[in-house]
């Protein structure tokens, strides 16, 4: 088979440039996408770990004494709201995120008291009241978009559009089990 020569064309008068027009016209948008991405991963990425001071928050609350606390088996923790929210800006100043302590909120232990076996009943089991403390931890951070902020900005100047930034909120509630003598 004969080897063909498909010759190169030149490019009209018209579409010299072209290349580049649409270079300019797709980049920002494609620069744009890449910052909204990095900037939505950041976003996850801080509320996970918001998540994760508020956990450990709840836990201090619901566990001070199975992890060498101020109290004895058995008894509920006695950490006050302000050591619980010690415990959470510690885990938050870790990751360099400084909440203030209006935006911690500890709602007060609930107390419920549930009835239970701890043998079979039909054998002449005894009864026993289990006294639970239920522990609620809510944390609220306002987190700001180091980008997204700024070219919204630019995009719709008289607006308040990504002024404020996104709420974060992380809530975790957490039992406290005591028994009590049958």
């Amino acid at each position: 088979m004969r080897d063909q020569h498909i010759p190169k064309l030149a490019p009209r008068a018209g579409e010299r440039g072209a290349e580049l027009v649409e270079f300019a016209l797709v980049f920002p948008l494609f620069l744009l996408l890449m910052i909204g991405v990095i900037e939505f991963g950041r976003a996850y990425n801080i509320y996970q770990n918001v998540i994760h001071a508020t956990r450990e928050g709840v836990r201090a609350a619901s566990a001070d004494c199975l992890t060498g606390g101020n109290c004895t088996p058995g008894a509920y923790s006695k950490l006050t709201p302000a050591e619980i929210r010690a415990k959470v800006r510690a885990q938050l100043g870790a990751i360099n995120i400084s909440v203030p302590d209006s935006n911690i909120i500890i709602d007060n232990a609930t107390n419920l008291v549930v009835g239970g076996f701890k043998t079979d009943p039909a054998a002449g089991g005894s009864t026993f009241n289990r006294n639970i403390a239920v522990y609620n931890v809510r944390v609220n951070y306002n987190y700001d978009f180091l980008f997204l902020n700024k070219v919204l900005r630019l995009v719709v100047p008289n607006s308040s559009v990504g002024s404020t930034g996104v709420m974060i909120n992380a809530t975790v509630e957490m039992l406290d089990e005591a028994e009590s003598p049958a």
